[in-house]
């Protein structure tokens, strides 16, 4: 194979291409893929440009190195992709959209005070109370993201006792409310690294790369459903605007 590119690295075109061929399909959660002196005869470049390649792919999430029996193809990433819409989608959405099974593991459910902001989106009293549910969610077994939401506790009390095992928020809310999240109020995105407790239920390591969501959603008549803060894992999403 020729790489042709000859403003970009070697490695990197590497790296694209043989995300390219995770991606379409090529190469499938599981599979072995060629090794590095195989790569460096199709590619036709040293083995130090085939191996920056394929570390940079492990860092990354699409390959798993396994000891004594060679690289494979690793879960399939989470691709969640935003067109310029206040259209809101569920984590379970997004999964099944990507052929992937979605799940999740309840780590908390308690009844908070209300926060001054928090008041004023849901239109409630400062002596009001709301539900905080804490979740991890995962995509093929696999754990994506820490999961925080905050709802008005005088409709979603229900939820504190109510089997939520692998189960919708959003369709859950439905239920209760008759009404679906249709509309993202407000939306912020930031870089951040993760702590030790995220480190722990994530399964990945103190410091790595997290991407940070706070949205505020609506339903379609405008009445304030719920807040979510989640923390994705940098190498187990994507987020493509």
């Amino acid at each position: 194979m020729v790489l042709s590119q000859k403003s970009v690295p070697l490695y990197q075109q590497i790296y694209s291409d043989i995300k390219t061929s995770i991606k379409s399909g090529v190469y499938k959660s599981g599979d072995r893929i060629p090794s590095e002196p195989e790569l460096s005869q199709t590619y036709d470049v040293s083995r130090m440009t085939v191996r920056r390649a394929i570390e940079d792919l492990c860092s990354d999430g699409y390959l798993i190195k396994q000891q004594g029996r060679g690289t494979f193809v690793g879960k399939p990433h989470v691709e969640r992709k935003f067109a310029q819409t206040r259209g809101a989608q569920s984590f379970s959405e997004t999964c099944r959209k990507a052929g992937i099974i979605p799940g999740s593991h309840t780590i908390d459910r308690q009844i908070v005070p209300i926060r001054p902001h928090e008041c004023e989106f849901f239109n409630l009293d400062q002596n009001d109370l709301l539900l905080y549910i804490h979740r991890v969610r995962t995509a093929d077994g696999v754990a994506v993201c820490e999961e925080n939401v905050f709802m008005p506790y005088v409709w979603a009390s229900p939820l504190l006792t109510m089997q939520i095992e692998d189960k919708s928020l959003f369709k859950l809310i439905e239920e209760l409310t008759g009404k679906k999240a249709a509309i993202n109020a407000d939306w912020t995105v930031s870089a951040v690294k993760a702590t030790t407790d995220q480190a722990t239920i994530l399964g990945i390591s103190i410091g790595d790369p997290l991407l940070r969501t706070d949205v505020k959603f609506l339903s379609a008549d405008g009445t304030p459903l719920c807040i979510g803060r989640q923390y994705f894992v940098g190498s187990r999403y994507e987020l493509t605007i």
